[in-house]
């Protein structure tokens, strides 16, 4: 694969870099069974209509502390919803604002293709990803042309994902867009028109991000995704939202609609002092996880939760999420049984890439041999044979 990785991409180091990274891209192809592909598709698109309920943003953001945040129109650029499959269909474990390893997993699949032809074709991203960013653009800028794009992180060239910041200032060349690859101190509002935000500093509440936070507050440059976006979807208490079908009702959301939302996130409770003793007693079946948290950092499963974390927990804004174990997939290459999330990268509500996370331990990781990122292929129902719920 690896060899078909660099032809497919057509940059000798950025390939390379791909590689050398252990467990960001695991060399494999997932089969998904075509009716499971179905069913999250399902579910996107009602998490979709939800989301353009003005009512349930006004309730996510006040669950979330966003409300008073500025709202300049953005749409969130691409989300990534992180499912669990189960017998009884998928069930989101996440939605992320900035679903990371699109455009790397985008080319591993054309480079899969390429080796497994049987597999089909391989979905088209970039023009997606691009249009999302054009329309971003639009939302806050109208008919001004867009010139420039900075992608910016910390220190990028330390960060794990860096080879895929390369890519997307691939793709903005490719397409007649000044780009660059900046650290947050290097930001000036006056050399780029849009920032495409990698920072995880969700809120740019950061002292080292106060120039950007300062430009996008301000509307001088056009931020995607935007905290704004971070607190409406990626705040784990818009999930207890979500899981709560009679409030969606509430809100007005077609009953269909709420039903599926609410069946499709298992049920998840903020952690307060009235349900401490409760979630404590029956903490085996929770997993908790704290409000802004990202990449699987300070989360507990609730069967290894000890007693001297759980004053943590108490202190800080957390939820609990009913647990929903992952499905798991023998790796022939690992020569191991896996553990696999789901993402389904979308774009108003319809998705265009699906993706696995394989990885071993208590959440998704980059340590895992023969884990990582791996494309999914919805290929005829007789050779999805390879997922195992």
């Amino acid at each position: 694969m690896w060899d078909a990785l660099a032809t497919e991409i057509g940059d000798v180091e950025i390939a390379a870099a791909l590689r050398d990274r252990q467990g960001l891209l695991s060399p494999c192809a997932i089969l998904l069974p075509r009716h499971q592909a179905e069913r999250v598709a399902q579910a996107v698109a009602a998490l979709h209509a939800a989301f353009s309920q003005p009512s349930l943003i006004e309730a996510a953001l006040e669950v979330a502390r966003g409300d008073g945040l500025p709202d300049h129109g953005l749409g969130g650029w691409m989300l990534g919803f992180d499912f669990h499959l189960t017998p009884d269909g998928p069930r989101l474990i996440e939605i992320n604002t900035n679903p990371g390893g699109m455009l790397a997993v985008a080319a591993q699949a054309r480079a899969q293709a390429v080796c497994r032809p049987e597999l089909g074709d391989a979905p088209e991203v970039e023009a997606t990803a691009l249009d999302a960013f054009h329309d971003e653009w639009r939302r806050q800028r109208g008919d001004r042309p867009l010139t420039s794009v900075a992608i910016i992180d910390d220190d990028p060239a330390s960060q794990y994902l860096d080879p895929e910041f390369r890519l997307y200032r691939c793709l903005f060349e490719r397409n007649g867009l000044r780009a660059e690859i900046i650290d947050p101190g290097q930001f000036s509002p006056d050399r780029v028109d849009m920032v495409y935000n990698r920072l995880v500093d969700f809120a740019l509440d950061s002292p080292g991000h106060a120039a950007l936070a300062r430009a996008w507050r301000e509307g001088k440059t056009v931020v995607t995704p935007d905290p704004r976006a971070h607190y409406l979807f990626s705040d784990k208490r818009v999930m207890a939202l979500l899981s709560d079908e009679p409030a969606l009702r509430a809100l007005g959301l077609r009953t269909d609609i709420a039903a599926t939302v609410a069946r499709t996130v298992p049920p998840t409770v903020p952690v307060r002092a009235d349900n401490a003793d409760d979630l404590w007693n029956d903490r085996r079946h929770w997993f908790f996880k704290p409000a802004k948290g990202h990449a699987g950092k300070a989360v507990y499963r609730g069967e290894k939760l000890s007693r001297s974390t759980w004053p943590t927990i108490l202190a800080s804004p957390y939820v609990a999420q009913r647990y929903v174990p992952p499905s798991r997939l023998h790796v022939e290459h690992a020569g191991a049984s896996l553990k696999m999330d789901l993402r389904a990268n979308a774009w108003q509500g319809q998705i265009i890439q699906l993706a696995a996370r394989l990885y071993e331990g208590q959440t998704t990781n980059f340590r895992t041999p023969g884990g990582g990122f791996a494309p999914v292929f919805v290929p005829p129902v007789d050779m999805a044979h390879q997922l195992h719920l």
